[in-house]
């Protein structure tokens, strides 16, 4: 019997397995997409994405690295720029995956594949964090740093007010904490 279809090599078709989910969730948000939903857009049979990813979460997080390697491609562009900048650049970025942070947050206590990708995530940000302030960053200014950042992505809160958020976290927080 002819086959149907060319052999794909498993990263090749794990990718287009990826792009569907990420179009879908950020799209139609997580709860609202189904593996089923992400096979028909990937033109699979749904088991199908159970050779690539243990669940739904597993697929999630590799959409989410997905996002987090481009978001750190794109950084380089912003690196130098004064900490207050890029504080808004990060706002900015993570403003167009919203719906994904708060699906993480919701996720983070019940899963433990999305807990421990938080915690990388957390872990990155603090090591470039500290990077640019050439020194560790204290605990406590950290988390400050994350609440206030976090709190810009999910509030609507205006260009002119992140701006002052960000100059208030920078000059009060972070430079004087490190």
């Amino acid at each position: 019997m002819p086959r149907n279809r060319r052999p794909q090599p498993k990263a090749e078709k794990r990718a287009e397995l990826v792009s569907a989910a990420r179009q879908l969730f950020l799209e139609d948000g997580y709860d609202a997409t189904s593996i089923s939903r992400v096979a028909k857009a990937a033109s699979v049979a749904p088991n199908t994405i159970y050779w690539y990813f243990d669940d739904k979460d597993t697929l999630l997080c590799a959409v989410l690295d997905e996002l987090l390697a481009e978001d750190l491609a794109a950084y380089t562009d912003v690196a130098g720029a004064p900490l207050n900048e890029q504080a808004l650049w990060l706002v900015g970025r993570l403003r167009r995956v919203r719906g994904l942070m708060a699906t993480v947050h919701a996720r983070v206590a019940v899963s433990p594949v999305i807990a421990d990708w938080h915690d990388r995530f957390h872990a990155m940000v603090d090591q470039v964090l500290a990077q640019q302030l050439g020194a560790p960053v204290p605990d406590a200014a950290s988390a400050i740093a994350s609440f206030a950042v976090e709190g810009l992505v999910t509030h609507d809160v205006d260009d002119e007010r992140a701006h002052e958020v960000c100059d208030a976290l920078v000059s009060s927080v972070l430079v004087s904490g490190a």
